[in-house]
């Protein structure tokens, strides 16, 4: 699937690819949009995802610390289902996202584990990305 480079607002230098993307994480699902950023080791989820998706911080696996702006975050395991909303046959998979005590971060799908379960293709001089499933 095609997808649309995305700014904030008018800003071109906020142009980036983020991808829409729906994460269950018991009973409860929330629509969110992640940056797929390809530097990034793990996936990130802002502190305030994972209180919405009902989540309870002291009940997680604590995942360490982070790397670059967010090294003094501590963060925790926050294993989700998660499937892109225009795919109407697709299946939740498994994300592991490192559940930051922080707001000041987008959500991050990194290496470990969004990279590992698609493909994906940045085609940045045209404004679009496509991702598939592995």
């Amino acid at each position: 699937m095609q997808f649309p480079f995305t700014s904030l607002g008018s800003d071109p230098s906020t142009l980036m690819p983020r991808l829409p993307l729906e994460i269950t994480f018991g009973r409860r699902s929330l629509k969110v949009t992640g940056i797929v950023d390809s530097a990034a080791s793990v996936n990130v989820l802002p502190y305030r995802v994972g209180l919405a998706l009902g989540a309870v911080w002291e009940d997680q696996v604590p995942a360490g610390a982070l790397a670059g702006s967010f090294k003094n975050a501590e963060s925790r395991a926050l294993p989700v289902l998660a499937k892109i909303p225009e795919q109407s046959d697709a299946v939740g998979i498994p994300l592991l996202f490192a559940w930051a005590e922080s707001d000041n971060m987008s959500v991050l799908l990194g290496q470990t584990n969004f990279l590992m379960e698609f493909n994906v293709c940045f085609y940045r001089s045209k404004n679009y990305f496509e991702v598939w499933r592995v």
